[in-house]
This record gives C-alpha cells, structure tokens and sequence, in this order.
C-alpha cells in the first residue's frame, strides 16, 4: 500500500498549462496577456438571450446558486471583465479569461442581498455593449444560510468561507489547517474556478456547472490536500469529482493523466493515472464530525488507479470523500488500516 504524504506544491499560472478535457491551453499562446474584445449583440445590433438563473429573496445574500449566463461574442482572446450596475441591492460581475474566439455562454456571478420584494430592471455590460434584464424578488427569506450552510451548494465557493480539517495520523509537525476561498476566480470553458487556498501556502481550484449539478477539480487526480505519486506533470486537467443529481452507484472516470511516478517498496514505475469516482451513499442518515451533525450529506468513493508504461490498470489506493448541503467537504478517509489517513473537519465551517 502506497502510504499517504502531504501535497506541498503551490501550482502558479506562470509555469504551467491549464489542461481542459481534450483541450490543452498553453500559458504562452498570448491569451492570458491581452484584453478580450467582443459583444453582447447579435449581428442586427440586438441584444443576445440573458437568462437569470436561482432564487431570489429579500434579506437572503446571494449564492454561487445565484448567477446570470451571458452570450458573448468573442473576437479577441484575453482577460475580460463583464458586470451590471447595482440594483434593489444586488449586482452581477464576472472577469476571467477566454482563450477561444467566437460564441460563449459566460456565468456572471450575482453578489449583495435583495431589499425589497420587487421586479428590478439591471443593466449588463461589456465592451462598451450593454444589455438590460430583470430579476424578480419575493417574500421574505430570512436568515437564508440555514444556520451558516451555503444553501444548496454541497461544496459552497463564496468568498472567504473557510474550513479548518486535522491530519489523522499527523504528518510531520503538519497536523490541523485551514482553507480559504479568495476573491480572485478566472474562467475556462464558461466555468467559474475559484482559489481555496490553504495556510501551508499551496492552492487548490474549484468550479460548479449550477445546471447539471457537477463539482469541478481543475488539479491533478488525486485526492484535496493529499496525494500519493511522487512526481506529476507540471499541468492540470478538469475533471467532475462531485455529481450531486448521479445515483448511488453510479460512476465515472477521469482522462488518463501522466506521466506520472510512483514508488512502492523502494521500487519506482512510470506511467499513467486515473480516477474513478462512485457515488456511495445520498442523504440516507445525518453525519456527525468535529462536534457537529451534518444532514444531507452524499459519501463519493474515489478509486485511484495506475497503469506503468507497458502494463495494466491497478488500483494503488482509495477513499471516501464526504460532503455536506450547505458546508462543502467535512471529512474525507483515504487508504485501508494501518496506512489510512483521514482528513476531518474540526469545527463547524463559515459560510459567507
């Protein structure tokens, strides 16, 4: 069994490719350096469709549920920003990167907290363009967070909410940490990444597809804030590690990634990785960890695979990750016994 060690890179966009999928994108082809020019017009100067997605309800701060979907059409390649004006207390906004001319739907993230129960009328613009839409708020929501829980959300990517987890067993002097999202997010592929970054200095990135309910990881395959091959590629690809709306049993995998280098027994071997992920258990009973019980709670078995070069698939290790409605990641348990480790959470998370 491979043991488990602590992930001690920091991954910055200087150094390396952002891989999507079948889609590889260099950090030297220009896109990361110049402006994104385009429009939010068709080609007879109408405005393109604006859809407003989530709810909306007086004094309920907006969530990452809470989102517009924007068609842009890009004619130059480069960061971008695209935002509304403030209305009824609630605004949108959203900057990244496109590195794709043409067609694309962009999710423009909403922020503030409603006031009044009413059909407001806001402003969207971009590059000297600007389109109007409406959102429509209603009753009275109240505290909105379900006692500090991120709403609907089974990993919650608002700016600075935080989670503290412990190593068990420690690793070295490493023994609790904590992860904040920061404000910085960026795009690819009309998703929203957001920065987790932990106290030990490295960074970890994080998307949702709010439509079909998927978690995205734009990392490497292994598991958050642990890892087991001794060398990676110096790039990251995207992959769903979370399915919220997939049955129990259900499974999928990720792109093979590699080269990669794993040594076992004092023996090292070369080759490819993947990830399978099952979804185990979906709100059956409430889940108690750190002090604190967790309702709705789904449990996804990760199942970390390696083929060396000239050989076959074999499983090296697997875990189980568990996450919360409202509160995200609260424990995760990689490995069997005597070389598991397990990463729980030990307080209640904050949620913003």
């Amino acid at each position: 069994m491979k043991s488990i060690t602590l992930r001690l890179f920091s991954f910055l966009f200087a150094g390396f490719l952002l891989v999507s999928c079948e889609k590889e994108y260099s950090l030297e082809n220009g896109g990361f350096s110049m402006t994104a020019l385009g429009t939010l017009l068709d080609s007879l100067g109408n405005c393109k469709q604006i859809s407003v997605n989530g709810a909306y309800k007086v004094d309920v701060p907006l969530t990452t549920s809470n989102y517009l979907q924007a068609n842009v059409n890009f004619i130059r390649t480069g960061k971008y920003k695209i935002n509304s004006d403030t209305v009824n207390g609630m605004w949108f906004q959203d900057s990244g990167f496109v590195l794709n001319t043409g067609a694309v739907k962009v999710s423009v993230k909403g922020y503030g907290k409603p006031l009044l129960p009413k059909t407001s009328v806001f402003t969207l613009r971009f590059n000297g363009t600007s389109c109007s839409f409406t959102v429509t708020t209603t009753g009275s929501g109240g505290t909105g967070g379900g006692g500090g829980g991120g709403g609907d959300d089974y990993f919650p990517t608002t700016t600075a909410s935080n989670w503290t987890y412990k190593y068990e067993p420690k690793i070295g002097s490493l023994d609790t940490f904590r992860v904040t999202v920061a404000e910085e997010t960026f795009t690819i592929d009309s998703l929203e990444y957001f920065q987790f970054a932990r106290s030990t200095e490295d960074t970890f990135y994080f998307a949702k597809n709010s439509s079909i309910g998927n978690y995205y990881a734009l990392s490497t395959i292994d598991f958050d804030y642990a890892f087991i091959f001794d060398s990676v590629p110096s790039y990251f690809i995207t992959y769903p590690f979370l399915k919220e709306r997939a049955a129990v049993n259900e499974s999928w995998e990720t792109q093979e990634y590699g080269i990669v280098k794993l040594v076992t027994g004092g023996v090292a071997e070369l080759g490819v990785s993947k990830a399978i992920f099952t979804i185990l258990s979906k709100n059956t009973v409430p889940y108690t960890i750190g002090g604190n019980t967790y309702q709705n709670v789904i449990a996804v078995k990760r199942e970390i695979q390696f083929k060396p070069t000239g050989g076959t698939f074999r499983t090296v290790t697997s875990g189980i990750s568990y996450y919360a409605k409202g509160y995200g990641l609260i424990d995760q348990v990689i490995g069997v016994v005597p070389n598991s480790l397990s990463i729980p959470i030990t307080r209640q998370p904050k949620i913003y």
